[in-house]
């Protein structure tokens, strides 16, 4: 599976590369930059691969400053160990782009609508997602990229909040890996993937 989706991602990077400067990194993360308009800071936003087409339509012709950095993640597509599946983004795929990019702010697109600024903590376990505290150890997996690295994912992610902002967006919990971004200093929200263009308009408009 990992090389037929490597095949893929590398197809999409070619024709993205007639249009935009784009990339592949060793996680398997498709990346392309969209330059706005002058001044402005460099947002990336952070979406899962398979929602690559609806993502870029949002995004065409969208007015803004600055510099959006498209990441497509794969990740919630990667094989696990002994066939456990894996329900969503994994820390290290981002976490590396982060601390490679740095940039001024980080936009996590989730399932769902609107803004997300926090998330209480939770934990990925063989029951299902549950509370940090709860008995049950996290999942320990062992994934593997479509580049063919690997690398372990422990499903617990702490808890995080950004401050709120002063738009007219539906709020909503936030996705679970916006800890990872803070961590580092980056401000970050979840944007949801339901009427994405309209929030990613808000958003722009105010920084």
């Amino acid at each position: 599976m990992a090389s037929s989706l490597l095949e893929q991602l590398s197809a999409d990077l070619e024709v993205l590369s007639e249009h935009l400067r784009a990339g592949l990194d060793e996680f398997g993360t498709l990346y392309c930059y969209l330059e706005g308009g002058r001044g402005g800071r460099t947002y990336l936003l952070h979406a899962p691969y398979e929602e690559a087409l609806a993502v870029l339509q949002a995004l065409n012709g969208l007015s803004f400053r600055g510099r959006i950095l498209l990441a497509l993640d794969p990740s919630p597509l990667s094989p696990t160990l002994e066939g456990l599946p894996l329900s969503g983004p994994t820390r290290a795929p981002l976490a590396h782009l982060l601390e490679k990019t740095r940039p001024d702010r980080l936009l996590l697109a989730f399932p769902g609508e609107g803004l997300g600024q926090s998330f209480p903590g939770a934990k990925e376990t063989p029951k299902g997602w549950q509370p940090l505290d709860a008995e049950e150890e996290p999942l320990v997996l062992r994934v593997e990229a479509p580049t063919g690295l690997t690398y372990q994912e422990v499903r617990a992610y702490g808890p995080w909040e950004s401050p709120p902002l002063p738009l007219g967006l539906p709020i909503s919990p936030g996705p679970y890996w916006g800890s990872v971004g803070l961590a580092l200093g980056i401000p970050t929200y979840g944007v949801g993937l339901v009427n994405l263009r309209t929030s990613l308009e808000a958003l722009l408009s105010l920084w």
